[in-house]
Formats: C-alpha cells, structure tokens, sequence
C-alpha cells in the first residue's frame, strides 16, 4: 500500500445520501454478533483531475425484527497531486475509517427514535474492508 501524509487529502463533509430503517416491533438493545447480521461495504470516487473524492460507505443491518440501510458518503480534497492508487490506497483504509465512527452513530440514534430500543453497531475491521474497495477504474466517476 502507498504511503501518504494526511495533509495530502482534506475532509471537507459527509451526508446521508440515504437512510431506510424498519422494525417490525419492540426489541430489547441489540449488537450485531461479530457482523453476522452487518454488512459494510465501500466506493471509492474521483474526479478525472484527481482533485476531488467521494468515499461512499454503505451499511445494511438485518436484525430479527429490524432492517437498517444507510449509504453515508465523505467528500474529500486533495491538496496536492497523486496518482489514482495512492487516492484510492489512502481514503479506502482512512477514509472508511473516518466515516464508520459518523455511521455508527446515525444507525444507534436513528434506531433509537421510536422507543427505549436501540442498534449498536459492532466495531468494524477496516482493512478487511480494502478487499470490498471499489474504485474509479470500475467506470465509476464523481
């Protein structure tokens, strides 16, 4: 993997581009058993001048009575110039890692809205994510 320093690339913002939660009924607090029930997925973005990114991170928990999907995506710039795999090797492991603390509170205080009961996200192995890493190359553009 390239090495990069942090002043390379600046998070500018994340949002929720979408967000879906469903409960069938009341449930007591539930932690997903060792991502059994958690999938985490993410995409990496870049603009064809290599100026700008978008990681976007995608979490879909499926629970007994539950179902939550959230697509949350971090906008990033990049100061100085980089080749694409330096971009890519550097906001896959950073970038997701940035995002995944915003994402596990969104899930918790969104399942949290509708009553006493709410979905803690386990901790997620962010390297084990770069495999599930797509990139620009695979025709995706910002």
């Amino acid at each position: 993997m390239a090495t990069m320093e942090a002043k390379n690339v600046k998070f500018q913002k994340y949002q929720i581009h979408k967000l879906v939660f469903q409960r069938q009924e009341k449930s007591k607090v539930l932690v997903a058993d060792k991502g059994k029930n958690l999938e985490v997925s993410s995409m990496i973005k870049i603009t064809p001048d290599n100026k700008n990114a978008r990681v976007e991170l995608t979490t879909v928990y499926h629970g007994n009575r539950e179902e939550l999907y959230l697509e949350l995506w971090g906008y990033f710039t990049l100061t100085t110039k980089l080749e694409r795999n330096e971009i890519t090797d550097y906001l896959g492991l950073n970038g997701v890692a940035l995002l995944l603390p915003y994402a596990r509170s969104i899930i918790s205080m969104v399942s949290v809205l509708d009553g006493k009961d709410a979905l803690l996200m386990p901790t997620v192995d962010v390297l084990g994510l770069l495999k599930s890493t797509e990139t620009f190359e695979n025709n995706q553009k910002t």
